[in-house]
This record gives structure tokens, sequence and C-alpha cells, in this order.
């Protein structure tokens, strides 16, 4: 396959490696999901590609644990590498918990890729795992 380094090949390369890939109206971000439902919010840019998954909004959690849950999370990321979790402020009445990883787009090969990838979907699991003592759907059918 030609180089990585495009919009427009990374698209064809996460098409072809059967992930539904949805350019978004607004902005230059690209939604890319897998059979399982599993989504990958994807800005590329003209020398990296970022990636951000959604694990859950602050909302979400119990609010008298989240230093807890924050503070777990944070001691993972230096577990997790090329991966790291992460607070977006965007909503200011959600905060939410995101894991994020980029690439240098000058070099990037298939293995880089897929590598990046396969981490994106294990570290979402293991936060949920993390964060489940946590969330309030679980702990109220406790």
């Amino acid at each position: 396959m030609a180089k990585l380094n495009s919009k427009e090949s990374i698209k064809e390369f996460m098409e072809q490696e059967g992930y539904e890939v949805e350019e978004q109206q607004v902005g230059d971000a690209l939604v890319i999901s897998d059979e399982d439902g599993f989504t990958i919010f994807t800005v590329i840019s003209d020398m990296q590609v970022e990636f951000m998954v959604d694990i859950c909004g602050a909302k979400d959690l119990q609010e008298n644990s989240l230093l807890e849950a924050y503070s777990m999370l944070l001691d993972q990321n230096t577990e997790i590498l090329p991966t790291c979790y992460g607070i977006d402020t965007t909503d200011p009445d959600n905060h939410r918990i995101v894991l994020v990883d980029s690439l240098a787009l000058e070099n990037l090969d298939a293995n880089e890729l897929q590598l990046s990838l396969s981490s994106l979907a294990q570290n979402t699991m293991h936060a949920v795992e993390i964060l489940s003592p946590y969330h309030k759907t679980f702990s109220a059918n406790e």
C-alpha cells in the first residue's frame, strides 16, 4: 500500500481493514468505527494523525470518588504507552475522560497504525475495568 501520509490514504487503509469511516461535516474529523461499535475520533493534519476515544463523562462517575478515579487513570499513563488518558473540557458541564494517541505522518506505516488502533481498543477496555467501581450505574446495582 502507498504511504499513509494523508487523510485520503489513511481513510482508504481503514476501510480496507474493515472499519467504517465517516467524515464529519463540521471540522476536519473522521469518525472511525469497527463492527463492534468501537469508535475513534480522528483528526489528520499535514504533520500528524490524532486519535481520541471517549471513555465516559465525569457525571457518569460517583462525584465523591472522582479524585480517586482520576488518580487511578493517571497512574496508568505510565503503563499504557503509547496512548494516554486525559480529560476533555470542551463541555464545561460534563468533562469527558478520553484516551488519546498521535502519530507523525512523515513515515507512518501500516504496522504502526495498526499497533496504535490495537492499543486504543485494549486501553479503552482497561479504562472501563478501572472505572467500573466508580461508575454510578454499576454502584447503583450493587
